[in-house]
């Protein structure tokens, strides 16, 4: 559960800043070979906070936490075409991405092994019986 909720909150300032910086991050799409980048840039906000909040909420996060973990895939290709292949964060690889997309896995996978455990079988989008 901790890490569930920090994953949600790690997503708030990333959303915040798509939100104040448009042109900058709909410039970053292009660039990233996303085109058009304005439309790559809508769907990274939605997707972005719908994760936050889900996460956060702990709704329908065995949905959400493959979402996260293709928004992370989606990200690493972008920072792959604009600053190359390289792996450490500080030099502006995609070893925080992988961390983030990777915790994201783990957390939907944990829900679907939470729903199985207690209700003995899986549902699309039923609401599972677990706190």
């Amino acid at each position: 559960m901790p890490v569930r909720i920090m994953l949600g909150l790690l997503y708030l300032p990333h959303w915040f800043y798509k939100i104040l910086r448009m042109e900058a991050s709909a410039r970053f799409f292009e660039s990233g070979g996303f085109h058009p980048g304005t439309f790559f840039l809508y769907v990274a906000l939605v997707m972005e906070i719908a994760c936050a909040i889900g996460f956060i909420f702990n709704i329908q996060t065995k949905w959400l936490g493959l979402v996260s973990a293709g928004v992370m895939g989606f990200a690493g290709i972008a920072v792959f075409n604009t600053k190359g292949v390289g792996w450490l964060w500080n030099l502006g690889g995609v070893e925080y991405l992988f961390f983030w997309g990777f915790c994201s896995v783990v957390v939907a996978a944990d829900a679907w092994r939470r729903e199985w455990q207690v209700n003995g079988k899986l549902s699309l989008f039923g609401t599972p019986r677990y706190a």
